[in-house]
């Protein structure tokens, strides 16, 4: 894209800066002489766009190359020039996070790492809650010190603090003293910055309430629309849950409703679960952090499918358990089956793989029904690779038993005619889901489709075909 754009001959100091950036990026996965040859361009790149201003940017990035491709000593002396830029005050404008970080990334190329840790430190007071900016120095960080021989641990208690997923049982005791002793014991361990869950009357609404007096941000995702979600899951309880509900409610940093899945049934808790998870894991992994669940259970409770999902990638689970619990009694809840639909507006090539459980070809396209989404997903990606220009959209939801596909799978045709060549275009957040199923897949959200059903958020996944 940027040298379609035609930026490559550029000598803008932007462009040389994502130039250098690009080539870095694309450097530090290779390896041997095409390593070295690509940072090599990617310094240069960056010395480019510095050129004689006094740029703090440019020139530590350059600094940082150069010490990645065995030039210790040309980081050195490009890093003492930076120290010398900043302790000037004679530089170019820049937030005072990104100062700080460009001092401790220049002093840890000095291989001095007491200083660097006190200038990050300075640098992560002067903006506590811009954690993304901290991930990626951290990340930095960490390359460096591996280089220099010292442990990448080194900076740890710095990162970001970690992502939590909630959830647990409906129906808690009139006196929730000892359920809150409990939670407190488990976030003081935890500490997360951001929660991820549902709000049902019970153990989410309160355990979001702890987290939210902490200061975490609150990410609701609710399984089905939010009147039918309410209704079965909330107020039918209590109407002192249904206050407690709408309080969270408009408290949330982010509110995802599942609008898709038909009402509330075992298959959309189980969506959404998968959807919040994935989104907790999607976040911890922008922060260069990590995720936790945590669960308020009875003692008698097994593992819900979602967390046995979970525990199988060896993500950890803290489980607090009651002593005194109130059983609930509610109604049931709808029945459905949770499908994914890939769809393309042409024909598609057969290809070896998880087959369809259901399959319309027409004139207007192609339409498959799968039992799962990494089945799903697996297949879109066979199809691509047997035709990289192909346009595919997915969707994935609970349907009511005997849903025609021609119904079920209208937005996913919708989606594939939104897709360009070589990508699937996939309903957002339910595509989150496969940062928890199927981690090797990466969906960028990408903003919204304007379709005949409404505006619609979309993921998108650009298949790169093999060089």
């Amino acid at each position: 894209m940027f040298e379609d754009l035609g930026l490559g001959a550029s000598s803008s100091a932007d462009a040389l800066s994502l130039k250098g950036r690009l080539l870095k990026d694309r450097g530090l996965r290779g390896g041997g002489s095409e390593r070295a040859g690509l940072l090599e361009q990617a310094q240069a790149a960056y010395l480019q766009a510095a050129g004689s201003r006094r740029a703090t940017y440019p020139l530590i990035n350059a600094a940082t190359i150069a010490f990645l491709n065995d030039r210790p000593d040309e980081a050195r002396r490009i890093a003492r020039r930076v120290l010398e830029i900043l302790a000037c005050g004679d530089y170019e404008p820049e937030t005072r996070y990104w100062l700080g970080a460009t001092e401790a990334e220049a002093l840890l190329l000095l291989d001095d790492p007491q200083a660097s840790r006190q200038a990050l430190e300075r640098a992560m007071k002067s903006s506590p809650e811009a954690w993304e900016d901290h991930a990626v120095t951290l990340g930095q960080f960490r390359q460096i010190l591996e280089r220099l021989g010292r442990s990448p641990d080194l900076l740890d208690d710095l990162q970001p603090p970690p992502s939590l997923y909630f959830y647990g049982i409906i129906g808690l005791p009139d006196d929730e003293a000892e359920a809150r002793a409990k939670l407190e014991c488990a976030l003081d361990e935890i500490r997360p910055g951001a929660v991820f869950g549902a709000l049902a009357a019970g153990a989410d609404i309160l355990m979001a309430e702890m987290a939210v007096a902490r200061g975490a941000r609150l990410h609701v995702v609710l399984p089905t629309s939010l009147a039918r979600f309410r209704q079965i899951s909330v107020e039918q309880y209590d109407s002192a849950w249904g206050e407690r509900f709408d309080r969270l409610m408009g408290q949330a940093d982010v509110v995802e409703v599942l609008e898709g899945n038909a009402g509330l049934s075992e298959a959309a808790i189980l969506n959404g679960s998968q959807v919040a998870m994935g989104l907790a894991l999607r976040h911890a992994r922008s922060l260069a952090s990590r995720a936790v669940a945590l669960h308020l259970a009875r003692a008698t409770d097994l593992p819900s499918p979602a967390e046995v999902e979970w525990r199988a990638h060896d993500l950890p689970v803290r489980r607090v358990i009651l002593d005194e619990w109130l059983p609930a009694r509610g109604s049931a809840l709808d029945r459905a089956k949770n499908v994914t639909i890939v769809a393309s507006p042409g024909r598609l090539p057969g290809v070896l793989g998880s087959a369809p459980v259901t399959q319309i070809e027409d004139e207007k396209g192609t339409v498959l029904a799968f039992p799962d989404l990494v089945a799903a997903i697996d297949h879109a990606q066979a199809l691509l690779r047997k035709d990289p220009e192909l346009r595919l959209g997915i969707d994935s939801r609970a349907v009511v038993p005997g849903e025609s596909l021609e119904v079920s799978g209208e937005l996913a045709c919708l989606l594939a005619s939104a897709a360009t060549g070589g990508s699937i275009c996939a309903s957002w957040p339910q595509i989150a889901a496969l940062e928890l199923l199927a981690p090797d897949y990466r969906f960028d959200a990408a903003g919204e489709i304007v379709t005949a059903i409404g505006n619609v958020p979309i993921g998108l996944f650009c298949h790169l075909p093999s060089a």
